[in-house]
């Protein structure tokens, strides 16, 4: 009995003993010294301290049985069961798979640590916050050097990436390569975005020279998910958005436009206004006596709605993986009539069939359809005196009153339809074979078909269709066909520990064809069927087929010493169809080194350099953006009539051809350095490029008395020369809050350094004007506008006899006389570059507990762009309303806008170059991520519900619906821009 009471005791005992808490404290350290920062966590608890300044730490009410977790970025993590030390002092081991991260870049991957070129990384997560299928603005302000460009805001719209700047005046020669799992993509929104995985950019020469063709531009470099060895997981990303109208001006409502007609008809001399009868028709002075007034943006636009789903399975053993995701994706416009669906389909497979074979399976597929409102629709200048509806609450035809013709745009949009049908299937088959060890072939093949037929219906109705033609059909389908084959060999062979080699070839061939078929109809039997319906009359028939080919071969070799100096040489040939006989073959190499200066033993005791390396590159892009056939003569049908009867005939193109045609040459010059700092505390890159592009293809008019209006030719050299930083602080690293700032800055300028070589009179280098309307001058951007310089308003008591304008009043728009003749001519012209000074983004990511928080504020300084709205005379005549502005009267005078007058102002053109920098508030995100207790029971590994914001804030002074856009282009004004809110959840089993 007595040694069962004794036993239990000392059971109590020690149990007491093991159960005592205590303090431990001790250093925290690496081979170089110790650490601050460090977060030290009990685990399974909340209680945790962090190392101070010399790596310290002092964590009281710890028992024996606890667990001490050791953390901090960049390192890896440790678990020390505390026992009876009362002084713990671990080492903590760089995490070398986190530092050095592998990225893809061009036929393969790399270490990002040992890259020599230029290559930006996209933080995938961060981009995928906004809500859209237009993979380019997810690229916005993400990568230094990258510059996206509103193009089309309508849904199912895309945008322009520019990387670097322009290094070519052809038309679409500015587009970058995108290339997707390894594959030539034509359009980058063929991606749904949760499918990426990994998006990095390539820039300079030495990371592009690879591709060769087309790769002067750039490279995005897009790589989709792939299935993970492990338990199969489904995931479930939905969300659903609100989008209203943004925009930083304001129409005149009905008073103040009848304000500004009545200002615009003021006797000048006398400052007598006259009769209403005399400025206003008798339906609008109806309208103005009824208060009836019209606001049309308010009749238009209305805020829609977009919702996406993405459901996707990832599963894999040890010799099969998959990957398989369905996406959809719709969204409304906020103008009628307009819409984007798209429903697609994706399957990634990769099977082991023996130790040395590998098979890889990629299917794409992919329907869509786009409606696009009427077009001629305009809301911006319309006038609010007028009457869309009657009384019974009907469209009104003819909406200023029974005597005027014009057509109420309503009328023709409820009586028109444009539908495009998109169907995408792309499939991809690639074999690996290891012949040996280090030795490897790839064949890879792919092929791409995408179908879009778009229908064009104006109903008998329609102003267009109404003229005794019983409606007008536009039929139109285009057939885009790519075929790849590549054949690629890799070489790795193994050498002792100081030094490291690879070699790469490519052997490829790429066809692209397009063909185009189009229909013009009328005459159809009811309205009922739209353009399906039967018609009785063909007006018209389109068909133009068009093939380029592109036969390449490519080598590049790897060589790294000591991991610390790195050589990375390539050479590329590349043969393409659209040349000239002789010309066809461009020829691009590139080479580059880098010093890993922070691995040289005498860095060794700076602890406050984590990396540093130094990259120069140099080296030959090429770009073959012409159209095929345009180095040889072709043809235009011309059917003309010969006894009675329609006999084909042919006359020659208006474009003459050139058997002389070559590539244009870019040759680029890059020096980088990356660094990081203070134990990551900085992580950042800086770069500087200058890029010359010779044998420019340029369009050249020539006399019409040759019997042809233009021609391509190659002639001048392009200068485009810029510096880009990056830098990414984690300012704060505790294990409950973590802050990181990112910082983004671009500087680009080009300039025109030789044209055809022509000189004038005086001997200066004389100026060409392009297919786009730009003055191409030497010295100068190729991005410009050639105006005289505005310089303000004339104001009462200004000499205006003495000026370029002697006979201009107060009120009026006062420009430079630059050679000050007394007039104002071509000779007082000056060049205002379009480009921005400078543009950037400021990222904010803030995890607190389960929450997180993504702030992106996008920045584009000194960026100017004609503003067609401003400078038309008719608003200043009161004749169509626009944007509102303190305008000009002898009473309360303006020195910022002109004087309303009933005659057309001179010089409002330059008056409407404006200023159209801008500072956006582009996405604010808040998420919360369930914690895992809460979810098990159901079955789900995690959950994450999210609140986006996008375009919440823009501070600009230019007057639109977007910054990067003009309110309206031609007689139709911009899709307007949005504002959404989006609210999601991302769920995964």
């Amino acid at each position: 009995m007595k040694y069962g009471i004794l036993t239990i005791v000392l059971l109590l005992c020690t149990g007491f003993g093991f159960s005592q808490s205590k303090t431990v404290s001790g250093t925290v350290s690496d081979n170089t010294g110790p650490i601050p920062g460090v977060n030290i966590l009990v685990k399974g608890t909340t209680r945790g301290v962090v190392s101070d300044f010399d790596g310290n730490y002092s964590i009281d009410d710890v028992s024996q049985t606890d667990v001490l977790v050791f953390s901090y970025i960049g390192f890896v993590t440790q678990e020390i069961t505390v026992g009876s030390r009362e002084v713990i002092s671990p080492i903590l081991e760089a995490d070398f798979q986190a530092l050095d991260e592998v990225i893809v870049v061009g036929y393969g991957t790399q270490i990002k640590s040992n890259v020599v070129g230029a290559v930006s990384s996209i933080e995938v997560e961060e981009a995928t916050t906004v809500p859209t299928t237009n993979v380019s603005e997810m690229l916005r302000g993400r990568a230094a050097g990258v510059q996206v460009n509103l193009g089309d805001a309508r849904p199912g719209g895309n945008s322009d990436i520019v990387i670097r700047g322009n290094v070519s005046v052809a038309p679409g020669g500015n587009a970058p390569l995108i290339i997707v799992d390894g594959l030539p993509y034509d359009n980058l929104n063929d991606v749904a975005p949760d499918n990426i995985a990994n998006i990095e950019i390539l820039k300079d020469a030495a990371s592009t020279a690879i591709y060769g063709s087309r790769a002067s531009n750039g490279v995005i470099l897009v790589t989709t998910k792939t299935g993970k060895q492990g338990k199969p997981r489904i995931d479930y990303h939905g969300y659903t958005t609100i989008q209203a109208l943004t925009k930083n001006f304001h129409q005149y409502t009905g008073q103040q436009y009848i304000d500004l007609k009545r200002e615009a008809n003021r006797n000048r001399f006398t400052g007598d206004y006259l009769n209403d009868e005399n400025i206003f028709s008798p339906f609008e002075l109806e309208a103005i006596e009824n208060r009836n007034f019209v606001d049309w943006e308010d009749l238009v636009l209305r805020d829609a709605v977009i919702q996406s789903h993405s459901l996707s399975l990832s599963a894999g053993g040890e010799n099969t993986k998959i990957f398989s995701s369905v996406n959809y994706f719709d969204q409304q416009g906020i103008i009628p009539n307009s819409g984007y669906k798209r429903g697609s389909f994706k399957l990634n497979l990769e099977q082991r069939i023996n130790d040395r074979l590998l098979l890889r399976g990629i299917l794409n597929y992919q329907n869509a359809k786009q409606d696009r409102e009427t077009g001629g629709l305009n809301f911006t200048t319309i006038t609010p005196l007028a009457k869309p509806y009657n009384d019974q609450g009907e469209l009104e035809k003819f909406y200023l009153g029974p005597t005027n013709t014009a057509v109420n745009p309503l009328w023709d949009q409820r009586e028109s339809m444009d539908e495009s049908k998109i169907n995408l299937t792309d499939v991809s088959l690639s074999v690996v074979y290891d012949i040996a060890p280090q030795l490897s072939y790839t064949l890879k093949t792919f092929l791409r078909n995408r179908n879009t037929n778009r229908g064009i219906y104006r109903s008998s109705l329609h102003s267009a269709g109404d003229e005794g033609n019983d409606g007008i059909g536009v039929l139109s389908n285009t057939l885009f066909k790519q075929v790849l084959v590549e054949n690629i060999v890799n070489y790795t062979p193994e050498l002792n520990d100081n030094h490291s080699l690879d070699f790469t070839a490519v052997q490829g061939f790429d066809e692209q064809r397009n063909e185009y078929t189009q229909l013009d109809k009328s005459g159809f039997t009811n309205d009922a069927l739209g353009f399906n319906g039967n018609a009785t009359v063909l007006l018209n028939s389109i068909r133009d087929v068009s093939q380029r080919r592109l036969l390449s071969f490519m080598g590049r070799v790897r060589y790294g010493y000591l991991d610390r100096y790195l050589l990375e040489a390539t050479a590329r040939a590349d043969g393409a169809s659209v040349f000239a006989e002789n010309n066809k073959w461009g020829y691009f190499p590139a080479v580059s080194v880098a010093w890993k200066m922070h691995n040289e033993p005498f860095m060794q005791a700076v602890d406050a350099v984590d990396e540093m390396k130094f990259r120069v590159s140099y080296g030959n892009t090429g770009n073959q953006g012409i159209n095929p056939l345009e180095s040889l003569g072709v043809a235009d049908d011309v059917p003309y009539v010969f006894g009675g009867e329609t006999v084909a005939g042919a006359t020659p193109s208006s474009r003459l051809p050139n058997p002389n045609l070559k590539w244009e040459t870019t040759t680029t010059f890059n020096a980088g350095v990356d660094f990081r700092l203070f134990n990551n505390l900085f992580e950042g890159t800086f770069e500087y490029y200058k890029s010359n592009t010779k044998d420019l293809l340029l369009d050249r008019s020539i006399a019409g008395t040759t019997g042809f209006n233009v021609m391509r030719f190659n002639a001048g050299e392009l200068e485009n020369r810029g510096i880009e930083a990056s830098l990414m602080t984690n300012l704060i690293r505790s294990n409950y809050f973590r802050w990181t700032l990112g910082l983004i800055f671009s500087k680009n300028e080009n300039e025109i350094i030789a044209l055809t070589g022509e000189l004038d009179d005086d001997g200066n280098p004389i100026d060409m004007t392009d297919t786009w309307g730009r003055r191409l001058s030497v010295g100068q951007s190729m991005n410009n506008i050639w105006q005289p310089k505005y310089d303000g308003i004339y104001q009462e008591g200004d000499d205006i006899a003495n000026s370029g304008n002697p006979l201009a009043q107060p009120g009026d728009v006062r420009v430079v006389d630059q050679d000050g003749n007394g007039q104002i001519d071509d000779r007082d012209n000056v060049f205002t570059s379009t480009d921005p000074d400078w543009y950037g983004s400021i990222t904010n990511t803030i995890s607190y507990k389960n929450f997180d928080l993504f702030a992106d504020i996008y920045i584009v300084q000194g960026a100017t762009k004609l503003n067609p709205v401003l400078a038309d005379g008719e608003l200043w005549k009161g004749a169509i309303n626009g944007i509102r502005t303190k305008y000009y009267t002898p009473e309360y005078p303006s020195t910022e806008y002109p004087r309303p007058k009933p005659d057309t102002h001179l010089h409002l053109y330059s008056f409407a170059v404006r200023d159209a920098s801008y500072v956006r508030l582009r996405t604010l995100s808040l998420g919360y991520n369930i914690p895992g207790e809460s979810l098990s029971k159901f079955g789900i590994k995690s959950a994450n519900v999210y609140v986006t914001g996008t375009n919440l804030f823009t501070s600009t002074d230019f007057r639109s619906y977007s910054p990067e856009q003009p309110p309206v282009s031609g007689w139709e004004s911009e899709f307007p821009e949005t504002r959404n809110i989006t609210l999601g959840v991302k769920v995964g089993f």
